[in-house]
């Protein structure tokens, strides 16, 4: 079973750092949420990996469909007098 948080590899893959620093840095410039560990290593959750990278669960994906479904304009409510 997979952890919590991505590992120290899939970290490096994701950002292309092998440094936390460089890791840190990347994740802000792209503006990913992270925790930083007391040795300031960063932590990304597997969650929220899946999430920003598009592979959230169905349930997940039905409910932002749902929701961008709902946020059209009524252009019925134009002809309305």
């Amino acid at each position: 079973m997979a952890g919590l948080f991505l590992s120290a590899a899939e970290l490096q893959e994701l950002t292309g750092f092998r440094s936390a620093r460089g890791q840190a840095r990347w994740l802000d410039q792209h503006h990913w949420r992270y925790a930083l560990t007391n040795s300031r290593q960063p932590r990304v959750a597997r969650e929220y990996f899946a999430a920003r990278v598009g592979a959230g669960s169905m349930a997940t994906a039905a409910a932002v469909d749902a929701a961008a479904r709902a946020a059209q304009p009524n252009f019925a409510a134009l002809n309305r007098r």
